[in-house]
This record gives C-alpha cells, structure tokens and sequence, in this order.
C-alpha cells in the first residue's frame, strides 16, 4: 500500500524515506474527489494515521463509497480510483 502511495507520488520504490500521509491528506469540505484524495484517504486510514469514523465526519462518507474505494484501490490502485465516465 505505502509503495503505491511512492509510485503515486513518485517516489523511488526503494527509497526509505518516511511519507507524511497527514500531509497529503485533503482539507474537509465539500471537494472535487480526484483518484490521489481518494487514495490518500484509504492509505492515511489503513496506516492509522485517519480513524475510519473521522475519515466519514471529516469527507461527509458513506461506508459504501469509502469500502468502493477501497475495493477499487486494492483492485486496479490509483488508476482504479479515476472516475470512468459520469452516470446520468
């Protein structure tokens, strides 16, 4: 998981340098949900540096969406994570 956040944010796969997820972390509020929010997301609350329960107060979540994220992210990794198309 910490490799695809280096990948993501292209870092070095052997590099050991530590990544400040809290850093990377989206302000609350209502954003454009881009494919690296989502992940850091996921990362920061897989980590434990995001409990679950504030990453649903803090981004306004639902379990579905954060679980399809997640499912999405283990999946395909970040690419999984990009919006595909716009359902009407």
């Amino acid at each position: 998981m910490l490799l695809a956040f280096q990948k993501m944010r292209g870092v070095h796969p052997g590099a050991r340098a530590s990544i400040d997820l809290e850093r990377h972390l989206p302000p609350p509020g209502g954003r454009l949900w881009t494919a690296r929010r989502k992940a850091a997301v996921v990362l920061a609350i897989r980590n434990g540096t995001l409990r679950l329960g504030e990453a649903y107060d803090r981004y306004m979540l639902s379990e579905e969406e954060l679980s399809g994220w997640e499912a999405a992210f283990d999946q395909d990794g970040v690419a999984g994570l990009q919006v595909k198309r716009l359902v009407r």
